[in-house]
């Protein structure tokens, strides 16, 4: 009985390490691809008995099969002695937050149970000329902001808020004699931002640096234009970043650098700024 490599694979005899050589070797072997080839399409009971011989054209239509054929052969045969994989993993440093001053006059709570921050909402009530709005501080809203009233896609007036609470809130009808209970309410772009940097404080402050990032990775920003402090700025920039922005990013750094942020806030913004441009 041969004792060769190609008639040792036919009657499955190769060892795992024999049948990778064996692969191997016939990838700078055109006939012994051939023969491999033929071989293994044989096994599997898709060639004739007297396997004739395949051409390189027909090679083209067959490698495919052969190779998950061989691969099948590798995966089959048992693992006296697996050695352990080794991957190269290149782990690039995420951007760092920060948390806001502690002299910061917004907040607005570090509830983990609280619902998310909303892009729009609606109109519950109208009396004497004042709507009440399903969105608060949570989504991003202060007093003084004029929001859009939507119906149908479209603008239909304003209202401007003059009471805000926590999750809903009030305000003057300024525009719109048409606004009515159940219009939409949308949530403005820089007050969006504001919301969602929020949210990222709050899981700062709970010490879930995790989960800050995950909301920056989930936000959906339309602009970083808004008066922001440094810290702010530095976390837009994180956002920026994450979103695939690094132009965006950079501009919202430096503007984070020339806040005068303090000492230790200036170096982390300086080390985003450094990551960015790949300076390790």
């Amino acid at each position: 009985m041969s004792n060769r490599p190609l008639d040792r694979f036919a009657r499955d005899e190769l060892s795992p390490a024999e049948s990778r050589e064996l692969a191997q070797q016939s990838l700078g072997d055109h006939d012994l691809f051939d023969e491999l080839t033929a071989t293994a399409i044989a096994r599997r009971g898709l060639a004739t008995r007297d396997r004739k011989r395949i051409t390189w054209p027909r090679i083209a239509a067959f490698a495919a099969v052969a190779a998950a054929i061989v691969v099948g052969v590798v995966l089959r045969a048992p693992q006296r002695n697996p050695e352990p994989v080794r991957q190269n993993v290149v782990i690039a440093a995420p951007p760092t937050l920060l948390a806001r001053n502690s002299d910061s006059t917004v907040f607005r709570g570090t509830d983990a149970e609280s619902r998310e921050s909303r892009v729009t909402g609606s109109i519950g009530s109208i009396a004497g000329g004042f709507a009440t709005i399903d969105l608060g501080s949570l989504d991003g809203l202060a007093k003084d902001a004029e929001l859009d009233v939507m119906r149908e896609g479209q603008s239909i007036g304003h209202v401007k808020l003059t009471t805000v609470f926590r999750d809903h809130s009030r305000g003057k009808i300024v525009s719109g004699a048409s606004i009515g209970v159940n219009d939409q309410v949308r949530v403005p772009p820089a007050a969006r931002l504001h919301a969602i940097l929020d949210q990222m404080d709050a899981a700062l402050a709970r010490g879930e640096a995790e989960r800050a990032m995950s909301i920056a990775q989930q936000a959906s920003i339309e602009t970083f234009d808004a008066e922001l402090s440094g810290e702010e700025l530095n976390n837009a920039g994180v956002i920026a970043e994450l979103h695939g922005d690094p132009a965006k990013a950079g501009e919202l750094y430096q503007r984070a650098l020339k806040a005068s942020p303090s000492e230790q806030h200036r170096q982390a913004i300086e080390k985003n700024i450094a990551r960015l441009k790949g300076v390790k």
